[in-house]
């Protein structure tokens, strides 16, 4: 299967991205459909995965939430692919971004579900406080300082 993950820039690639979102998270796990594009959408940067027939399978979403914090979210790969690296692949794309555009962000921020940290924990991410429930879920904080060469 071949694989391209990019920074989006047309208003096709964002669709994929909400389409791949919608299915994760409404679709599968539940959340309210019509909270999943939020007023935060057009401020984010967004990363999609495509596959070799152009369809979303994987994306993310990074919010400058203050001059030096960054805040990852919504991110999400379709179940046909999980297990196969490509979200570890879509959040080294995000953060090489970071490491070579935005020289200002020192830490990079998400809220993982709680069965989902372990995931982040391999990558570098350290949680932050207390569990607490996102749309009845059971989240936790999670950061990361932003290492560059």
């Amino acid at each position: 299967m071949s694989i391209i993950i990019r920074f989006v820039v047309s208003p096709e690639d964002l669709e994929r991205c909400h389409e791949v979102r919608y299915k994760v998270f409404s679709d599968e796990q539940g959340y309210d459909r019509s909270a999943e594009v939020d007023g935060l959408d057009p401020e984010c940067l967004h990363w999609v995965a495509v596959n070799e027939h152009g369809q979303g399978i994987g994306t993310a979403r990074l919010y400058k939430y203050s001059p030096t914090v960054g805040k990852i979210g919504r991110v999400a790969v379709l179940s046909s692919t999980r297990g196969t690296g490509l979200g570890r692949q879509i959040m080294e794309a995000l953060e090489k971004y970071v490491q070579e555009q935005l020289p200002e962000m020192e830490i990079l921020r998400l809220s993982s579900q709680w069965p989902r940290r372990g995931f982040y924990e391999k990558l570098g991410y350290e949680t932050q406080g207390d569990i607490y429930p996102d749309e009845g879920q059971p989240h936790i904080l999670m950061e990361k300082k932003v290492v560059r060469e």
